[in-house]
């Protein structure tokens, strides 16, 4: 065996024992590892920490956390070396929003890392921190949680080095993968650089390896190399290993170098949450089911549409669509369905599912998995409350009947056109009325000359009303029929015919008779 191939094996036996290629973390101690969270609620834990940055390079770190409390929200990562020999860029800290997080979900976060060239293959102490707002809606601190950070040795082949690995592809989606080289020896051509899968996940296309050409490479000029890479639905945070080779031409000799392993950190798979989704369902009627979605990451979200993709019966969205524009990671909108509700629903909960539609960084279509709300459609509720006022009439009068009408629905109507209807005995002048507009809560009197026939028998007779109107999205409706009691009364008598009419005036006449006799009695006797 020669040396170079000696060297070879000691770097893939380095590189696997640190751990590099399937995530496995390099803590400066266990309990750093399955350290519980300060707070109250929201306790974290890592699950698995990976890197790829080289000495004198740059590559990325990737920290997968569990949340093993409670629902959190606003929750964002923050990451610090204490070292200036390994950092993030110009800058010791870098922090990644993640939004929405469910408990005992898992999640991935990913940063670009620099080694300097004085930096040595050992482990450099890093912090993480965790923020969020807990349930009550108070600002939670969680942390710290200590872990290593270990840059590999420079990947040389032979006479060429790899400066900086970068990818951007996600789980389930196709993204770059970027390896820049420099040739550190004297100038060649016809370089080949050529790039090999190692593990099943990632793939390059349907080839198992791709290749890059370079037809004049000076020497300690730098090269920066992309391949497409797709990553499986089910690949999980950590690092994957490629192979690397470059075949060159020098003084006309065709060279070649050997493999070397270097690994890549996939992106976790794009997401998106919902939350505090509400609706104002209800049995024939109209209602809106609104909430507030959220795009998890890790990428921006450009386009992103929201689609309503399963309702159930009974159930009539006025559209399945609505645009909620590009969102970046982290970032939160708004949205509102306005849903029909049939006459033949039941009340109770239901199931709606939903999918996110965007473009991914290439400008391709994707779609998110599904995400399901739970919402109640309550019972049946009139559109409009009535109030009767003075709704009483004499027998052969007329009398105004006055109805406070108020709007119970949760929109504002207009162009309420209300028509009343009665029956023998009771006869309506003019039975229409309007009201210009009712915002919810908000009432309203109508007034009705009823007329009572004469020798109508008291008791309570029914006026039906209905109303047309209009929505707030311009559509008109007809209320079913609301009845209002009317209560006809006996006819009220003036003077003595009035006051003789009945058993209780027959009697009065009789005493009053009587009483008149006794006066004339006495006064004849007087004289």
């Amino acid at each position: 065996m020669n040396g170079r191939a000696v060297i070879s094996i000691g770097l893939l036996l380095l590189v696997v024992h640190g751990g590099l290629w399937m995530g496995t973390a390099n803590p400066t101690s266990g309990a750093a590892i399955e350290q519980e969270a300060q707070a109250p609620t929201g306790q974290f834990r890592i699950v698995s920490v990976a890197s790829n940055v080289p000495i004198n390079g740059t590559g990325n770190l990737s920290i997968t956390f569990e949340n093993t409390g409670e629902d959190v929200s606003n929750a964002s990562i923050s990451v610090r070396s204490p070292n200036e020999s390994v950092r993030f860029g110009p800058s010791q800290t870098a922090r990644k929003q993640v939004g929405n997080w469910a408990a005992g979900e898992r999640r991935t976060v990913k940063y670009s890392l620099l080694a300097e060239e004085f930096a040595e293959v050992e482990n450099y102490p890093f912090e993480a921190n965790i923020s969020f707002t807990a349930g009550d809606g108070s600002q939670r601190r969680a942390g710290p949680y200590t872990f290593g950070v270990q840059p590999s040795e420079r990947i040389r082949l032979e006479r060429f080095e790899v400066t900086s690995i970068s990818s951007n592809v996600q789980a389930g989606d196709t993204g770059v993968i970027s390896v820049t080289v420099e040739n550190t020896g004297r100038d060649v051509n016809d370089a080949i650089v050529s790039l090999r899968s190692a593990n099943e996940q990632l793939t390059l296309g349907r080839s198992p390896n791709a290749s890059q050409f370079v037809n004049e490479w000076s020497s300690n000029e730098r090269q920066t190399f992309q391949y497409r890479v797709t990553a499986k639905n089910d690949t999980v945070g950590g690092s994957y290993p490629f192979s690397l080779s470059i075949s060159y031409r020098e003084e006309g000799t065709r060279n070649q170098t050997e493999p070397h392993l270097i690994g890549i950190i996939p992106d976790p798979e794009q997401s998106f949450s919902f939350d505090t989704v509400t609706s104002t369902l209800r049995v024939g009627q109209e209602g809106t089911v609104s909430g507030t979605v959220t795009n998890e990451g890790p990428q921006r979200a450009p386009n992103a549409v929201l689609v309503l993709t399963s309702q159930g019966e009974n159930l009539s969205p006025k559209e399945t669509e609505y645009a909620l524009g590009s969102l970046d990671a982290g970032e939160s909108t708004p949205f509102e369905y306005r849903i029909d509700v049939s006459d033949s629903a039941d009340r109770g909960p239901r199931q709606l599912s939903f999918v996110v539609r965007y473009q991914n960084q290439d400008g391709d279509p994707r779609q998110s998995n599904p995400l399901d709300a739970r919402v109640p459609v309550g019972p049946r509720r009139d559109e409009f409350r009535i109030d009767a006022k003075r709704a009483s009439v004499e027998a052969g009068s007329t009398a105004t009947v006055s109805l406070v009408v108020t709007n119970n629905d949760d929109r504002t109507v207009r162009n309420i056109d209300a028509q009343a209807f009665v029956d023998s005995p009771l006869t309506i002048n003019d039975n229409g009325a309007f009201i210009e507009k009712l915002e919810p809560n908000e009432s309203a009197t109508i007034r009705f000359d009823v007329s009572a026939d004469g020798g109508t028998l008291p008791n309570a007779y029914p006026m039906s009303v209905d109303f047309q109107y209009d929505t707030p999205d311009g559509e008109t409706k007809l209320t079913d029929t609301y009845e209002v009691p009317i209560r006809v009364t006996a006819p009220r008598q003036e003077g003595v015919l009035s006051f003789s009419s009945g058993t209780g005036g027959l009697v009065a006449i009789v005493v009053l008779a009587v009483l008149l006799v006794l006066v004339a009695v006495f006064v004849i006797r007087r004289r």
